[in-house]
Formats: structure tokens, C-alpha cells, sequence
């Protein structure tokens, strides 16, 4: 049996995540703030296993309680053939200046992007370290991480920082007696939430507006079900953790 631990499960991408990776061998735990009522009707009807866990990942504090209560799910007397994390969820907000955005705004879209994810590899390479099996963390990162744009300062740090921090725990996995591989990887534009937000912000605010909705009408963006056949490819590449930041999906 495989495990994964995948977030931001409610919709976009980690809802076509899960959704192909339901399957007779996997057990899922899925994770998002509310409940994805057709995600586990769909479990429910190809007779997969899942386990849905509602949880706001602005708890940081109570990430690690979560955790301990996920892997006290799995039974020991099963036999386990890999561990997977899909650090998933993410959030663009606030798009605009920096000085016009509030403390809680950019306080939230550290604790999604960066500051969750660190705590949720930190509580997963601590419950599988004694597992000898396939151990593998999948973060989602974004190519804006690279490529800067203005009125996105908040999202393009807290991915940056998503990018060095995978590539400092696969260091450490190095050096660990059944390691960990890690990839930080770059899905492109893809028609979901996020992309619907930022062409919703006011030129003022994000002067590149204007090409990102022109980007939309001529139906450059990539579908949330393509971009997830792609990253569960990756997940399960033979080279997976190679290259720990994946630019090119």
C-alpha cells in the first residue's frame, strides 16, 4: 500500500491530484480547509481509500498534532511500499504594492506557501524516518519564485523560500539512514483560482494584468487534470530528487 499526504485537496490542482491517484493500492489523506464533498463521493464509488481531514493551515501549532493522529491511521501490520507528500496548497493574495497590503495578508500568505509546508515536511520526515520504504516530498512551487513581477512580492518570496528549503532537507535527507527525496517543482500556468484572481486585480494594482487575461482568451493556460498527469509522472520518475528544483515540468 502507498500513502499519500497531499493539501489544498478542495479544488485545482490538488483536487486532480487526488482524484488520479485513486486507486485499489493507494490510501489518500487529504487535506484542505473544507471538505471536497465530490472527491470522496468519487472514492467512495471506485472503492479507494481515503481519509479527508479538514484543517485551516494557518494552525501551524496544531500541524504537528495533526500529524501524529494521520500516521496513527496507518496500520502496522500492513504492508507499506512508499510515503509520498504532496506540499500543494498554496495562495496568491495579496497582488499589489507592497506598502498597501496589511500585516495579516502577508502574515497568511507566508503561513500557506512557505511556513505550512515547513512544518508539514518537518512532522512527515519525523513519523516515516523508521520506514524503510519509498519515501518522497512533491512541493509546488511557482516559476514566479524566478521570474518577478510587481504586486507579487509576498507570493514570489514565500516560493522562493519553498525552492531553498527543499533544496536544504534534501541535503540533510543525504545523510539519513533511509532518506527522503525532495523536488521543488515549476507546473506553469494553469487554469485554476489562482489565475482567475490575478485577472481580477485592477491594473493599478498589477500593471500586467492586461496579459495574463490575454493569456486566458487564447487558451495558453493548461488544465488542472493535464498539470496533474504531468506531476504525478515526476512524482514517480525513476530520477524524482535528482534535480530538486524542476523549472520544467
Amino acid at each position: 500500500m502507498k500513502y499519500f499526504f497531499i493539501t489544498g485537496t478542495s479544488r485545482g490542482i490538488g483536487e486532480e491530484l487526488a482524484n488520479q491517484l485513486l486507486a485499489e493500492d493507494h490510501h489518500l489523506f487529504c487535506l484542505s480547509r473544507t471538505e471536497n464533498e465530490q472527491l470522496i463521493e468519487r472514492s467512495i464509488q471506485k472503492k479507494t481509500s481515503m481519509t479527508y481531514y479538514p484543517f485551516d493551515l494557518n494552525h501551524l501549532l496544531h500541524i504537528e498534532h495533526m500529524f501524529t493522529a494521520l500516521f496513527s491511521m496507518i496500520p502496522q501490520d500492513t504492508e507499506i511500499t512508499g510515503l509520498y507528500l504532496i506540499n500543494n496548497a498554496g495562495m496568491l493574495a495579496p497582488v499589489a504594492p507592497i506598502e498597501q497590503n496589511s500585516a495579516q495578508s502577508i502574515i497568511e500568505n507566508v503561513n500557506i506557501n512557505l511556513l505550512a509546508p515547513m512544518i508539514i515536511t518537518a512532522n512527515f520526515l519525523k513519523h516515516a524516518r523508521d520506514y524503510q520504504v519509498d519515501k518522497r516530498i512533491m512541493n509546488i512551487s511557482s516559476g514566479s519564485a524566478r521570474y518577478l513581477l510587481p504586486s507579487q512580492s509576498c507570493y514570489s518570496t514565500s516560493k522562493a523560500g519553498l525552492d531553498s528549503f527543499s533544496k536544504s532537507v534534501s541535503l540533510e535527507q543525504l545523510i539519513q539512514p533511509h532518506p527522503a527525496k525532495v523536488v521543488s517543482v515549476y507546473p506553469g500556468m494553469i487554469d485554476t483560482q489562482l489565475q482567475a484572481e490575478i485577472r481580477s486585480a485592477s491594473k493599478a494594482d498589477f500593471p500586467y494584468v492586461d496579459q495574463f487575461i490575454q493569456i486566458a482568451e487564447e487558451g495558453k493556460l493548461q488544465t488542472p487534470d493535464y498539470t496533474a498527469a504531468k506531476l504525478i509522472a515526476l512524482l514517480f520518475s525513476e530520477d524524482f530528487g535528482s534535480t530538486v528544483v524542476v523549472e520544467n515540468l
